[in-house]
């Protein structure tokens, strides 16, 4: 079977749009139960990315914010940079792409300076 762009599209955009209102820590269960994999960051706020795990292998979520404070954070940092390597600004009116492997989460969209 021949994999089209448009099949990929279709299965990027699973499940439900998640929006964010305060300083928020998602969950695991909140992307593999609940579908979440479009979060909106509504306001200054900072969205925490659950630890990774192998549950998680393969997971993309897109991230959209709606202010220049929007933050998507994740503890061991993205692509295992460590603690200084642990926020991404998303910022105002702008969406970032976050992909997990199973052992850490990359920012796809943004490039990660140290904080």
């Amino acid at each position: 079977m021949k994999m089209t762009r448009f099949k990929f599209c279709v299965a990027e955009q699973r499940g439900t749009t998640k929006p964010i209102t305060t300083n928020t820590t998602l969950t695991t269960a909140d992307i593999l139960q609940t579908g979440n994999s479009f979060i909106k960051i509504v306001g200054a706020y900072t969205l925490t990315l659950p630890a990774a795990e192998a549950a998680l292998t393969g997971v993309t979520l897109l991230v959209a914010g709606t202010n220049a404070s929007s933050k998507v954070k994740v503890v061991a940092g993205f692509g295992g940079g460590g603690g200084s390597y642990d926020t991404v600004t998303v910022g105002a009116y702008n969406a970032s792409k976050f992909w997990c492997d199973g052992t850490y989460w990359y920012a796809l969209s943004e490039a990660v300076a140290a904080s």
